[in-house]
């Protein structure tokens, strides 16, 4: 595997994926015993896999099609997801945590929902980019996000237990997110 075929799946995954490690912050910050803490790892592997499969089959059919040319305007997707994630965080901006009514049961289902829900970046970066790639770099594309999945529940759940971590993420990423999109959206439509 080309050095440089993996460093671009890596930092499609990172890009795509930094909202999910304030995301997954909270629910490690919520969840009290052992049964909660396997639902976020299942339920962050399974949303992750579901939003793979989601951008395969588009991304098939758009060459089938032969509408590859139409990916830039997935740009639009992370875009406005940045523009709505800088008003919704200036419109709360004193809020922290997650929801009362989510903590009281983190359950795979609720975080399969959240990933998938937090997913529409992901969908508009994977499917132009896996319109480019074939079969096997595909396969290989899965396994890198998975073990990426799996160093990212890691981080986030070290970051969870740091103190000055968990209050950086709490104070700056809700904005700092956003205007990642942002920027995504630019390249993407440019």
């Amino acid at each position: 595997m080309p050095l440089t075929f993996l460093l671009t799946s890596i930092g499609v995954f990172f890009v795509t994926d930094t909202d999910d490690l304030i995301v997954l912050l909270l629910l490690w910050l919520t969840a009290k015993n052992a049964r909660q803490k396997h639902a976020v790892v299942i339920g962050q592997y399974l949303g992750i896999m579901t939003l793979i499969a989601v951008a395969w089959i588009i991304s098939r059919g758009i060459i089938h099609f032969n509408v590859v040319h139409w990916t830039r305007w997935f740009g639009l997707i992370p875009l406005f997801l940045g523009i709505w994630g800088l008003k919704t965080w200036w419109q709360h901006r004193d809020a922290t945590g997650l929801p009362p009514q989510l903590t009281k049961s983190i359950r795979w289902p609720l975080v399969l929902a959240l990933t998938v829900s937090n997913g529409g970046d992901n969908l508009s970066i994977y499917i132009p980019y896996f319109t480019h790639l074939t079969t096997p770099q595909l396969a290989s594309v899965c396994l890198i996000f998975l073990i990426m999945v799996g160093l990212w529940l890691l981080l986030s759940h070290q970051l969870a237990k740091s103190t000055v971590a968990s209050h950086f993420f709490a104070r700056f990423g809700a904005w700092l997110s956003p205007l990642l999109f942002i920027g995504i959206g630019l390249l993407i439509l440019l």
